[in-house]
């Protein structure tokens, strides 16, 4: 089988996000449809941005952000997205989430609390590089992108 080939070395963005089977498809819309990224380096591993504030995995994660896609791949700017839900924080279970009450403040203020972190730690590394934040709501049987400042 034989598929077109995009002979580029040239990426718009670096974006970290999980590798929730459940966001997967929407995720890559998302990229695509709203942010209008055709080209970009995934970085998808559990917890998305979780590995650049986890000092286990930061250092590592940061190397190969610098090596390949900012200086191989040109990248002009790194995208997060942390979502509702994600196993690598415990789930929404381990904030206190019920039926009744799916979606705990606790937890999305963590998340953002981490994504607000890992900025901080990308911008003192790579000072000339846009870091844009983003989180994945579940709103009952939909999902929502949002924006975080």
């Amino acid at each position: 089988m034989r598929y077109q080939f995009k002979n580029i070395h040239k990426v718009k963005a670096a974006i970290f996000f999980c590798l929730d089977p459940r966001f997967w498809e929407k995720t890559l819309e998302f990229i695509k449809g709203e942010l209008k990224i055709d080209d970009f380096d995934p970085y998808v591993n559990p917890g998305g941005p979780k590995v650049l504030v986890d000092s286990d995995s930061r250092d590592f994660f940061l190397k190969k952000l610098e090596d390949v896609s900012l200086k191989l791949h040109h990248a002009e700017e790194i995208i997060l997205i942390a979502h509702r839900d994600c196993g690598a924080y415990g789930g929404s279970k381990a904030f206190g989430a019920t039926p009744e009450f799916p979606n705990p403040s606790a937890e999305r203020e963590l998340q953002e609390e981490d994504l607000r972190r890992a900025k901080a730690i990308l911008k003192e590394k790579f000072p000339d590089v846009r870091v844009e934040l983003w989180y994945l709501e579940i709103i009952g049987s939909e999902i929502e992108f949002q924006n975080v400042l």
